[in-house]
């Protein structure tokens, strides 16, 4: 499917060859464009220097100029244009110890992860296809480029990688891909956490996260990264979702390991999110929220706790529908329409502000929360004075 991306890296092309330099559109754009999706970043690959890149366009950002890649910012969509090049070694299983560029598109191509990643696209549509990408696209496999161990000793993260895009596309592992997988499993103690995180959100928001789960137990990964992986099977009711925070929720429910956030490095907004929503999920399990219970949460917790729910126990939250209309119902959404603040409260009384007044909102918020007074201030006042003090 072509975009605006895709539109501008033509007009890349275009300029590139202009000045008698090759150029093609490479790796998961390419993947992408022949099982019909959407690519959301459509790179370049082409025989230009980085220094003759940077002559050519006008506008470009120095992104990764030591590995041969500038970001090209002059049209539509901004574009990673990369030279053509070879790696060195990988002493330490996460990055090449040295780049060579090279003009030959066959000799960068042969560097890449996987067969359905190793492809090219010329300017007039024709494919480059020289480890049989496009026919494990049709069989639907995930297949290393040459030798399957050489590729994850090189670089361990494509052991995740690997298992990322079985859970994306709902591929198959090819068997000596597997083998070397599982082999090689132990350098994946030399990742930096952070990267293998960003590899999890993709899978948590993949078309099938129990297919990753599945290899992560099958193929003896689980061991060698942080957190439980032997419940692959209570992942085949979590349907797909948008936001990542969600199957993090789940992983904390079905495992009882909190600390599996602070492990990945997650953020704190992330910390939050997952801890409330398991709160409401924990409420969920108890029956019918209470008034106060629905008030403390947002919509954005419940619905990822119902989420969970339908996963963990393979069915609907039975009264999901009578949540939300008894939420809606509520007198106040939020805390900030009390019709009172402390500053009134401190006037009644003629006190100073101090710990009662936390106190006292909270009975005052719960009383209207309850319906047992309504949110007018001449109301509050008078049930202040008469009932509370």
């Amino acid at each position: 499917m072509m975009n605006e991306a895709w539109k501008s890296a033509n007009q890349v092309i275009a300029l590139l060859e202009a000045h008698q330099y090759e150029a093609v559109i490479v790796g998961g754009a390419v993947r992408d464009f022949l099982l019909q999706k959407k690519a959301n970043d459509v790179d370049v690959a082409t025989s230009a220097l980085p220094e003759q890149v940077k002559e050519i366009f006008s506008k470009t950002v120095d992104v990764g100029i030591e590995h041969g890649t500038v970001l090209v910012v002059d049209f539509e969509e901004p574009i990673e244009v990369t030279t053509f090049r070879t790696e060195g070694a990988y002493t330490d299983h996460r990055r090449p110890d040295a780049v060579t560029f090279v003009r030959s598109l066959a000799e960068d191509l042969k560097r890449r992860d996987f067969t359905i990643n190793a492809m090219a696209i010329r300017p007039d549509g024709t494919l480059v296809d020289l480890f049989g990408g496009q026919a494990d696209l049709q069989q639907r496999i995930i297949r290393a480029v040459g030798n399957p161990t050489e590729r994850f000793t090189e670089d361990a993260l494509r052991i995740i990688r690997a298992i990322r895009f079985s859970a994306q596309l709902d591929f198959k592992i090819e068997k000596q891909t597997a083998l070397a997988m599982k082999k090689t499993a132990h350098f994946l103690n030399e990742i930096a956490v952070e990267r293998i995180k960003a590899e999890l959100d993709k899978i948590f928001v993949s078309q099938s996260p129990v297919n990753a789960f599945q290899h992560l137990e099958m193929l003896e990964v689980g061991p060698f990264l942080a957190g439980e992986f032997a419940l692959a099977k209570k992942w085949a009711d979590f349907t797909p979702v948008t936001d990542a925070k969600i199957a993090w929720t789940y992983w904390v429910i079905l495992t009882d390991q909190s600390e599996l956030l602070t492990r990945y490095k997650c953020s704190n907004a992330e910390k939050q999110f997952v801890r409330n929503s398991r709160q409401c999920f924990d409420i969920l399990q108890q029956g019918q929220p209470t008034k106060m219970q629905l008030f403390q949460y947002d919509d954005v917790y419940w619905q990822a706790a119902m989420h969970c729910y339908e996963a963990f126990y393979a069915s609907n939250y039975p009264d999901a529908e009578q949540l939300f209309r008894q939420k809606q119902s509520l007198p106040l959404q939020n805390s900030s329409e009390l019709a009172v603040s402390g500053k009134d409260l401190m006037q009644w009384t003629n006190q100073k502000g101090g710990p009662w007044l936390k106190e006292s909102l909270a009975a005052i918020l719960q009383a209207v929360i309850t319906s047992e007074l309504a949110n007018d201030i001449d109301a509050i006042k008078q049930w202040y004075l008469t009932t509370y003090l």
